[in-house]
């Protein structure tokens, strides 16, 4: 969902996860004014008001695209009644707000985004029993919140040590084979006509199903892709950032910088010394 100024204050009937996958801007929940930037994760439990705004009300400028998981009270009941769940968990999906206190977490290592693209697939796909499959990642993206909370007292937390979901599974429909080609090799992104060929489909076809299965278009979906593969190497390795942003896929750095403050809401410098103080503390107090 792409936030706007247009949106009021709200609350549910049902549990909401939201993801902040592109963009920055402000939650607010229940009176409290909270920024927020790509990976930033917030549980809300029944009775919890809130709304998203963009940084700014200029819609070419700080875009800001949520992701939203919405679970009712019918579907937490299959899903009690499917899964045995922990006392922890089940009193967290069972009790509402104030008993149940909202909570914000930080995607440190891009695990949720992976749940969050898995569970979009999936529900845009509606291939064979994929209502099980829903409720599986839907139970996963839970547990891997409960974790966190209690891992830290609901601070912002390190992820998980076992809890890496893949989407490396191999992929029957036309779409599936083209998306995974792209985050295989995000500097070698092919033209839609070639992957539209691939697809047997018109290029028009393809891009109005790949649109209504990412939500989003094909150039945008390139680009946030390969902005998710930089932060993995500004996590990971010690490449300059021009090398990066080269193996991503831009030869302009220039653009790569304007693209990654776009969609992180922090450039480069500015995210890999966030993540290098999370990993190195220590470091950071001599």
């Amino acid at each position: 969902m792409r936030e706007t100024f247009v949106l009021e204050l709200h609350n549910h009937a049902f549990v909401e996860i939201n993801y902040v996958s592109e963009g920055a801007g402000f939650q607010y929940i229940e009176g409290r004014t909270i920024p927020v930037v790509k990976g930033d994760l917030f549980y809300l439990p029944i009775g919890a008001s809130h709304v998203f705004r963009p940084a700014s009300p200029q819609k070419d400028r700080n875009r800001l695209i949520v992701y939203n998981c919405l679970m009712g009270e019918a579907f937490l009941r299959q899903l009690v009644k499917a899964f045995p769940l922990g006392e922890r968990l089940s009193r967290m999906l069972a009790a509402e707000y104030p008993e149940q206190p909202w909570l914000h977490l930080k995607d440190r290592d891009g695990t949720f985004q992976l749940l969050f693209n898995t569970l979009m697939d999936e529900y845009a796909r509606k291939g064979t029993d994929f209502y099980p499959l829903l409720q599986a990642e839907a139970l996963r993206l839970l547990v891997h919140i409960n974790r966190l909370q209690h891992s830290h007292q609901g601070e912002e937390a390190l992820p998980g040590d076992d809890f890496s979901p893949s989407l490396k599974e191999p992929a029957a429909d036309p779409l599936d084979r083209a998306i995974a080609r792209m985050r295989g090799r995000p500097d070698e992104t092919p033209t839609v006509a070639q992957l539209a060929a691939e697809s047997g489909l018109s290029e028009r076809q393809f891009r109005r199903r790949f649109a209504m299965r990412t939500g989003m278009s094909y150039t945008d979906y390139v680009h946030k892709m390969r902005v998710e593969a930089s932060c993995n190497l500004l996590r990971t390795t010690t490449d300059k950032i021009a090398a990066i942003a080269q193996q991503v896929g831009y030869q302009d750095i220039k653009f790569f910088n304007r693209l990654f403050k776009s969609k992180t809401g922090m450039t480069p410098r500015e995210y890999r010394g966030m993540e290098r103080k999370r990993l190195f503390p220590l470091d950071n107090k001599q």
